[in-house]
């Protein structure tokens, strides 16, 4: 029976629930609104089946062979890489796929603006897979629907972060020829109730439903990335990363999934994927002719069935090989998990009070103490120099 004792023991992938003979497996959220394994005891029969699919309590037997090629790359066509978050590259992968015959999943917008993992088999379904979604997605059905693609010979595209993807492998328990994946680099997840709460202020705030939503939008340009809502009354709102408030929770780690800030997933060597894909942050200093900042990716190779799928989509891309940790430095937060912000305790007890965004803004600010020591450690680097 899978048993979490604590928060950062369970990524919500949701392997257990689809594996489970029983179906006594529900996800439910907690009052940060991360979702969580509750188990019927009374109809569990102790097989033990969703302690075998669980990517953490078995992530010590996940292990990839191959050592990781890396490339800077982006798409040569622009409408191709301005509507993707970073250089289209995962655009590329899958339309490779789709002209197989195959099917691709990933993740989608719900009405309500929350995400989960659908499969696509048509080119113009593939518009809605686009872009990053800095909310975890629920997987719900898709991992027994792969499964049974794969076992009619079926070729499937599989992507998600890192962890998806390992809890992916363990359900289906062997390795599939048909099957081609791919992670993205990932920072964490946020709360999906905050970001809940935050576009309901938003749709309050403008007098309209939200009718689209890019977390990744290019208008100020790929660096200075934007959140962009439109809004059904014509109304829009646009604020790069260091303006909106959403933004500025997410990426100072206030509101991530406790198991983030213990990610047994971050490991570059061990993906499970075929490919890692990703920002190519920092290129503008170590190849600066390869950005116009509209948009480049790191790609990262992990299987040779991996290399010859990029190879072939690669026909139409502008591409460098490349050092990975020249293109991923080892301190990335992509590639170590980050540090929780000292307040987040703080922050989700006044969350969980009812408390709009505006106010929980106030819980950004580092306590004093916090500062203090951070300012001495610093001055005792440079002093140490």
């Amino acid at each position: 029976m899978i048993q979490i004792s604590k928060p950062s023991e369970c990524c919500g992938c949701g392997a257990c629930t689809i594996k489970c003979p029983k179906n006594c497996i529900q996800l439910k959220p907690d009052k940060q609104g991360f979702l969580y394994p509750s188990v019927d005891q009374e109809m569990c029969v102790n097989c033990g089946l969703c302690e075998k699919v669980c990517p953490i309590i078995n992530s010590r037997e996940l292990q990839t062979k191959d050592a990781p090629r890396a490339y800077a790359a982006y798409a040569q066509n622009s409408d191709v890489r301005i509507s993707s978050s970073s250089g289209g590259i995962f655009t590329l992968l899958a339309r490779e796929i789709l002209d197989q015959g195959g099917c691709v999943f990933g993740v989608v917008y719900d009405e309500d603006f929350s995400v989960h993992h659908i499969g696509a088999d048509r080119l113009e379904a593939l518009e809605l897979l686009k872009g990053s979604k800095y909310i975890q997605s629920r997987t719900e059905e898709t991992f027994s629907q792969v499964k049974k693609m794969l076992d009619s010979g079926k070729t499937v595209l599989y992507s998600g972060v890192s962890c998806q993807i390992s809890a992916l492998k363990l359900y289906l328990g062997k390795d599939y020829y048909n099957l081609y994946t791919v992670d993205v680099l990932c920072h964490g997840v946020p709360s999906p109730a905050l970001w809940k709460r935050y576009l309901e202020e938003k749709e309050k705030e403008y007098s309209s439903k939200a009718k689209f939503v890019n977390f990744r939008s290019k208008d100020f340009g790929w660096k200075k990335f934007s959140l962009k809502i439109e809004f059904e009354n014509g109304k829009v709102y646009i604020r790069d990363l260091d303006e909106d408030l959403f933004m500025r929770f997410f990426l100072k780690n206030i509101c991530l999934r406790p198991s983030c800030y213990d990610c047994q997933f971050k490991n570059i060597i061990n993906r499970q994927s075929d490919i890692t894909i990703g920002d190519a942050w920092g290129i503008d200093s170590h190849m600066p002719d390869m950005d116009d900042d509209k948009g480049t990716s790191v790609v990262i190779i992990h299987s040779n069935k991996g290399d010859k799928w990029f190879r072939q989509a690669a026909k139409e891309t502008t591409i460098k090989s490349c050092e990975l940790d020249t293109i991923l430095p080892p301190t990335a937060d992509s590639r170590k998990s980050v540090k929780p912000h000292p307040n987040r305790k703080k922050f989700f007890r006044h969350f969980a009070q009812g408390e709009s965004t505006q106010q929980l803004e106030r819980f950004l600010r580092f306590p004093l103490m916090f500062r203090i020591k951070r300012k001495a450690k610093n001055i005792m680097k440079k002093f140490s120099r």
